[in-house]
């Protein structure tokens, strides 16, 4: 008959089931050889077709910093999460928007970047987000060693990410806060990805900079001024997964098992203080202290379970329309899917979402 290896390499819990099965048939043999035979069977089909079994690769768009939202997927990877659930995932980084086209295109399976996937969305694009792993920003907006406040941008170049991803979108959120509109009083010049952005504010390229944590450390140790942290201001989600609509409807059983290996990581970087902060430190090269800053913001960044409320939802759909001049109505359940997200955590035993 055919192994049931291959049902318990697409399950988490199948190893566990096929050990038990294999107890309570050897229980009723009816005799010592009998017993020895059918236990020697299981064990040569467990232990041999495993490795042998062909695990459905899944090919991610990811940021090129590291970061503990990037984590999900990295450390997933080494950690093994996605292999239990039948899946090898590659993370590859691409720049925001030639990611979100290789989705749409089929070069890649999954893209972490949200600001960009549901601007594509909302132009029409056939994705949908389906799991966010934080609902603040963790970017920090910077300055040359001269400036004191963000008052100190009048007139001044502000270096963002490409237009309509979810950096552009939170930096034109903020600026009229704090009384100032975007391209009239504060010219904003798309630099991408995030590495070449942090070179281009320290070579005096540009006046002052959106950085991603690490890269935030990097610049602080040279004397330029920290302005703002965005957490503190605004809400807005950034990191997740975004699915094509063809894989949710033709191959859900793939999304929800990649789902899971997201979730299982996405939990266990919560639970693990010690043993990610040394990985961020080595990731972005710097001390452990350094670490377990980048640590402990990114914690308080996370949403709760890999959802956002409905309310959020309509905030984030809300400020799109209005970066990106739609005037339609468009309904949360067109951008957003969390049903992977609830029975994922149903099935691993963790809080529903909201």
């Amino acid at each position: 008959g055919q192994c049931l290896a291959t049902t318990a390499d697409r399950n988490g819990n199948g190893w566990i089931a096929i050990r038990e099965y294999a107890m309570k048939l050897c229980a009723n043999a009816r005799n010592s050889r009998r017993r020895s035979i059918i236990f020697l069977s299981l064990t040569l089909c467990l232990g041999l077709s495993r490795p042998a079994f062909a695990l459905d690769e899944a090919k991610v768009h990811v940021a090129g910093t590291p970061n503990i939202t990037s984590f999900v997927y990295h450390v997933g990877k080494e950690k093994g999460f996605y292999r239990e659930e039948g899946i090898e995932i590659q993370p590859i980084m691409a720049g925001m928007l030639q990611g979100i086209q290789g989705l749409i295109g089929g070069s890649f399976d999954y893209s972490q970047m949200l600001g960009q996937g549901g601007s594509a969305i909302m132009r029409g694009a056939p994705l949908k987000i389906v799991m966010a792993f934080d609902s603040r920003p963790s970017w920090f907006l910077l300055g040359t060693k001269n400036m004191k406040t963000i008052q100190d941008l009048r007139g001044k170049q502000l270096a963002v990410s490409s237009f309509g991803a979810a950096l552009d979108q939170m930096t034109r959120e903020l600026l009229p806060r704090f009384g100032m509109e975007p391209m009239r009083n504060v010219i904003l010049p798309a630099v991408d990805p995030p590495p070449n952005r942090l070179a281009a504010f320290l070579s005096g390229a540009v006046d002052s900079a959106v950085l991603t944590h690490p890269e935030t450390l990097v610049a602080r140790r040279q004397g330029f001024s920290q302005l703002l942290f965005f957490g503190d201001h605004l809400e807005f989600v950034s990191a997740g997964v975004v699915a094509t609509e063809r894989n949710i409807t033709q191959k859900a059983d793939f999304v929800r098992r990649f789902i899971r290996g997201a979730l299982k990581t996405f939990y266990w970087l919560k639970e693990n203080e010690k043993e990610v902060v040394a990985r961020l430190a080595k990731a972005t090269k710097s001390s452990e202290a350094d670490g377990l800053e980048l640590y402990r913001t990114g914690f308080k960044l996370f949403s709760q379970d890999g959802a956002i409320s409905r309310r959020l939802q309509e905030r984030m759909i809300a400020l799109q329309r209005k970066v990106l001049n739609i005037e339609k109505e468009v309904p949360p359940e067109s951008v957003y899917d969390f049903s992977f997200v609830r029975t994922g955590n149903k099935e691993l035993g963790k809080g529903e979402s909201s």
